[in-house]
């Protein structure tokens, strides 16, 4: 039995989906899909390591995690000003123009076919760039976790 090569996944396969804080009850319904993502890095835990080495440990150093957080990012084409602009990205766009629980949203992630994703809260960043006179207009955005990364099971759809 010789092995199958790993056929690799693309980056389009991510789906992205906002809703706005509200009250801080995560929603059960009310998620709307962010559209004309072009690059995006789902969020995934990062450990804060500390050194804990001591004089006994020698020449070994050693760490030891204390704290979790995480966030994703990416990039966005953003819809002409005559045209209707994308709920989704909306949502971003008015939390990143404010503080407090005002700047946060819910959010989930996963891999279209998967039955596998995250869902958390985060502090919402969306920055409009500029360019040249032929470049298509984009936005960068940022999810600053706040709290948990917690899993989610996406629905299975064909």
């Amino acid at each position: 039995m010789s092995e199958q090569p790993i056929t690799p996944g693309i980056a389009s396969d991510w789906v992205l989906e906002v809703a706005e804080y509200g009250d801080g009850v995560v929603p059960t319904s009310g998620f709307v899909k962010v559209r004309g993502i072009t690059n995006y890095t789902p969020p995934s835990a990062t450990k804060n390591l500390e050194d804990d080495s001591d004089f006994d440990s020698g020449a070994w150093g050693s760490q030891i995690a204390t704290g979790l957080s995480h966030e994703g990012s990416g990039t966005v084409k953003v819809p002409r000003a005559s045209l209707t602009a994308d709920p989704g990205q909306e949502i971003l766009r008015a939390a990143g123009n404010n503080v407090g629980e005002d700047g946060l949203v819910f959010f989930r992630t996963y891999k279209r076919g998967s039955t596998q994703g995250v869902i958390g809260t985060a502090d919402a960043s969306f920055t409009e760039g500029g360019g040249g006179r032929t470049d298509l207009t984009t936005a960068e955005f940022t999810l600053a976790g706040r709290g948990a990364l917690d899993a989610y099971t996406p629905a299975v759809t064909p």
